[in-house]
Order: C-alpha cells, then structure tokens, then sequence
C-alpha cells in the first residue's frame, strides 16, 4: 500500500514538473533557432504579419526593406569589428509594431564559416538595442529568410 501511495505522489510530481517545464518562457533577443520551440511559436503567434504584408504587399519594397536591415546588420557588425565574411545563416526577426526589434532568431547553415554561437548572439543583442526602425505597422510582423555576408549588391 505505502509503495502505490509513493509511485502515485511520485508521478504525480513528475507530471507537474513536466507541465511546468512546457511552459514557454521568455527568449533573449537574439536566440539560437531550435532551442525553445515552445517560446519560438509563442512568438511566431505574437507576430503574424510578414513583413511582405507591411510592405504593401509589394515584393521590391519588401526587398528594399530587408537589404536595408541586412545593411544596418552589416554596418553595425563593422563599427564592434565583427567579421561577418563568409557567414550564412537563417534568420527569423521579429518587429514590433514601431519598427523596433523584438527578437532576432538564428541558425548557422553547415556551409558558413565557423563562428562562436556566443559572440554572434552579443552581435544580435548588441545591434537589437542600437537598431532605428525603418518600417512600422499597426501590428507586429516578421520575416524568416537566408542571409549570406558579404551582402550582394542590390538590383537597379
């Protein structure tokens, strides 16, 4: 009897543990892409525009607005002299509605230059706090793309 009053208060804890663990919490600005799929889709919920739709639904706008943020990425990686040349990676940023930056999701593709995890989330924390909006909307929005360093030249 004692030993199925102690599974019983045992599964019990195990199962409230488990139910607390699958609580989303909150993720740092920049974030490594597959670490907290709770929290991601949670955020993923909180921004359902795509930035094609605060564009106007206008794809060169669109991809002005994004070679622009990818500028302000790039530039500001040079002024904390951070080499971004050869780095690819998966990017997933989230906007809030004044055009700030909410969060900066990231994955290294296999094929980029090795870099330190840590140092390229300073880059996205840092560049996040510095960031001045360029686009704005009534809602937040995001936008989930490739990125490769150096930046090819936009088209005339």
């Amino acid at each position: 009897m004692r030993i199925a009053i102690a599974m019983a208060i045992l599964l019990v804890g195990f199962g409230t543990l488990s139910a607390q663990n699958a609580q989303p919490q909150p993720l740092t600005p920049a974030f490594l892409l597959g670490e907290d799929e709770a929290s991601y889709e949670k955020l993923c919920e909180q921004h359902p525009r795509t930035l094609l739709a605060v564009s106007n639904n206008d794809i060169e706008l669109a991809l002005k607005n994004w070679f622009s943020f990818l500028r302000s990425v790039d530039q500001y990686a040079k002024t904390i002299n951070f080499d971004m040349k050869g780095l690819k990676v998966w990017l997933h940023v989230f906007w809030n509605a004044d055009g700030s930056v909410a969060h900066i999701g990231f994955f290294v593709m296999p094929n980029s230059r090795n870099v330190k995890m840590e140092e390229l989330k300073a880059l996205f924390s840092g560049f996040i706090r510095q960031y001045k909006p360029v686009v704005t909307s009534d809602r937040s929005f995001s936008h989930y793309t490739s990125a490769a360093f150096p930046l090819v030249s936009e088209r005339k």
